[in-house]
């Protein structure tokens, strides 16, 4: 049985999702350096890790809305758009950001699109596993 869900829950997605996307800009201005100067390795373990985390917060974010499994994809989407769009701008003005090296950007941009993948496959299987 499908539960429609109101515009509201989806702006309460959105506006979990910038709050997910804005402390991981945070934590790249923060801790980039140490992240993306340690080795191919750390940068490996911080995208399977932010790959995870985002998995867990959907099914935490879902539970918490109570909202129906057969909605995460949607949700997924509505979560992952306002980082997505964020970090356009973030790419463009990289080094002013961050205060990186701009030959840095194409890892970063890698973690981002491997995070926000599996975010999306992970909710794909839950939509079809309801």
């Amino acid at each position: 049985m499908t539960i429609k869900m109101r515009r509201g829950d989806f702006v309460i997605f959105g506006l979990i999702g910038f709050g997910v996307w804005i402390s991981g800009a945070i934590m790249f201005r923060v801790g980039g350096r140490l992240m993306f100067d340690s080795g191919p390795w750390i940068l490996v373990a911080t995208g399977v890790g932010i790959a995870v985390s985002v998995c867990l917060l959907l099914n935490a974010v879902m539970a918490f809305r109570k909202a129906p499994r057969d909605q995460s994809l949607v949700i997924a989407v509505a979560m992952a758009l306002p980082g997505l769009f964020g970090d356009v701008g973030y790419i463009l003005a990289f080094n002013p950001i961050t205060g990186l090296s701009p030959t840095i950007v194409g890892p970063f941009a890698a973690v981002v699109v491997f995070g926000n993948a599996i975010l999306l496959a992970y909710a794909m299987a839950r939509t079809h596993r309801s």
